[in-house]
């Protein structure tokens, strides 16, 4: 009697644990099946009631034929948000493969207005403190940015 107490007290508290995990850290979203599986997520909501994190898919990749970048950013269920050709604000020459890899995310600086595209257009941290923008967006952007400094700074700083 007493070993199905202590077996019972076990389990509960084991339940217990694995409810307060899965509430503090909450569901990831899967990697939709038209991302690579080393696609990055950023996250822009929650979902209280799925209890699962909201959000969008990034991947980048060389587009040496193009002399850019490519990237696609998708909904977290995989619908195509924006996809097309990218370069750093800073230069008109691609990222090599090897220095694509994507920094840290934050779903409050990851859209900017778009001038060419008159609509929000994604802003890509690479972990090489470059920032990946839309080729047809580029020079415009820059050029904003460095009339108001302040609307660059936050893009450019480091996310919390």
């Amino acid at each position: 009697m007493r070993f199905r107490a202590i077996f019972v007290g076990v389990l509960l508290l084991g339940l217990a644990v694995f409810m307060v995990q899965r509430a503090r850290f909450g569901l990831l979203a899967a990697v939709p099946p038209n991302m690579p599986p080393d696609a990055r997520f950023v996250q822009t909501g929650y979902d209280l009631e799925q209890n699962e994190r909201l959000g969008q898919w990034i991947v980048c990749r060389e587009d040496a034929a193009a002399n850019a970048d490519w990237c696609r950013v998708t909904s977290q269920k995989g619908d195509v948000v924006f996809e097309g050709q990218f370069l750093p604000l800073s230069s008109p020459d691609r990222v090599p493969a090897s220095q694509l890899g994507i920094g840290q995310l934050d779903g409050r600086r990851l859209w900017t207005a778009g001038p060419a595209e008159q609509a929000p257009v994604p802003v890509i941290p690479l972990a090489n403190g470059q920032v990946l923008v839309p080729v047809s967006d580029r020079i415009a952007i820059a050029e904003r940015w460095a009339k108001n400094p302040e609307e660059s700074r936050h893009y450019l700083a480091a996310p919390n």
